[in-house]
């Protein structure tokens, strides 16, 4: 009877650990949600305080195109990782209304340097909208 009350109590024991939350949850760390937007806007995002690995999520829609000009519009995103200073951009349509462009990556951001956001306008009273998220997705990197 004994050997029978610790099969079970080990049994339930490693059963419990199976619905353990894990240590690797995703956290969103930093996010940008603005609409009618013009013009340029820029900013920093976030400032790791641990060198760690993120996920970048951004999206872009034009949403009143402006029919004089033919530039676009760009995000742009910047970070550091073990190389350096390294920048992703993506550009969208501005000359009329368009379906939303979005991208998602992986990035090593560094402790103490900061990931900044920008979208360049050239020239162009089109109107847009941005969401950016920055979610930390694994352990701290060494």
């Amino acid at each position: 009877m004994k050997r029978a009350c610790f099969i079970a109590a080990v049994a339930l024991v490693l059963a419990g650990t199976c619905f353990a939350e894990s240590p690797r949850q995703v956290e969103v760390v930093a996010e940008v949600s603005l609409t009618n937007q013009t013009g340029l806007l820029a900013g920093t995002l976030y400032t790791p305080k641990a060198t760690g690995m993120f996920r970048a999520s951004l999206y872009l829609q034009c949403t009143q195109g402006d029919p004089q000009d033919v530039q676009g519009i760009t995000m742009t995103l910047e970070w550091f990782d073990d190389v350096g200073s390294e920048r992703f951009a993506f550009n969208i349509a501005d000359s009329e209304k368009g379906a939303p462009t979005s991208q998602t990556f992986l990035i090593k951001g560094q402790a103490g340097m900061p990931i900044d956001w920008n979208i360049s306008v050239r020239g162009s009273n089109a109107i847009y909208e941005v969401y950016l998220a920055l979610e930390r997705i694994g352990p701290k990197v060494q």
